[in-house]
């Protein structure tokens, strides 16, 4: 969600090389970050496989679904998910401040096959949305991670880097099947992002859920913001 607006914004890359160039850096930054979430025990992939598996099959359509959007469509799309998603995530943090959620507690849901079934749904959703606009499936697969699974924030932030390398991954193949990744810039905006990537999760594993959700709220919508007045200024 960060990669995509600052390669339009900072690149002058058209959206759709955008998208398949971003999904370059998340692949390499999202493997090394994770290991640091690893080391930390936030990390629960096994509890959260059959989401992994949805969504990077997903991420395959997705990606060949993109190549088929306008240009100005898609950056305006783009900027609005980023903006809900913001106060979506703050709303989170305040009500898990006020009253803190049991990890892994899936009592809300009325069965076992239930859950399974919601969360590989929304995984699909999210692994087509990882291909089709090149991000959000860290943040999707979050989501699902806190709401269906009840994950305390921290192991699914972790548990949700690493499966986005894996959906990120197969967006990639899509994408470059239609020659729309710069593989070099790609490679070289993720070994810039990653030393700072790993500083900040060794950061966020030792902050509040509080203060964790608001910074990822406040990095969103200053993104989203900025990419609407671009896109309002180029109209």
């Amino acid at each position: 969600m960060v990669v995509v607006p600052l390669i339009t914004i900072l690149f002058k890359f058209p959206i759709h090389e955008a998208i398949g160039t971003s999904l370059v850096v998340d692949v390499l930054t999202s493997l090394m970050i994770s290991a640091t979430y690893f080391k930390n025990d936030n990390i629960a992939l096994k509890a959260a496989g059959w989401v992994a598996i949805s969504s990077v099959t997903m991420a395959q359509i997705g990606a060949r679904f993109s190549d088929k959007i306008p240009e100005r469509g898609l950056d305006s799309g783009f900027s609005f998910v980023l903006v809900v998603l913001a106060l979506i995530i703050w709303r989170t943090g305040i009500k898990r401040d006020k009253v803190p959620m049991v990890p892994f507690d899936l009592s809300d849901y009325k069965s076992p096959l239930w859950r399974l079934v919601l969360s590989v749904l929304l995984a699909g959703g999210s692994g087509f949305l990882t291909g089709f606009i090149g991000a959000g499936g860290g943040t999707n697969i979050l989501l699902i991670l806190l709401f269906v699974n009840k994950f305390p924030m921290h192991k699914a932030l972790g548990t949700s880097i690493l499966i986005m390398s894996f959906t990120a991954l197969s967006g990639v193949i899509g994408h470059a099947s239609f020659g729309n990744v710069n593989i070099l810039t790609g490679i070289t905006l993720a070994f810039s992002a990653i030393p700072t990537g790993i500083y900040c999760a060794r950061f966020t594993s030792r902050i509040s859920e509080k203060s964790l959700s608001r910074v990822m709220s406040g990095v969103y919508i200053i993104l989203g913001v900025v990419m609407m007045f671009i896109n309002l200024r180029n109209s």
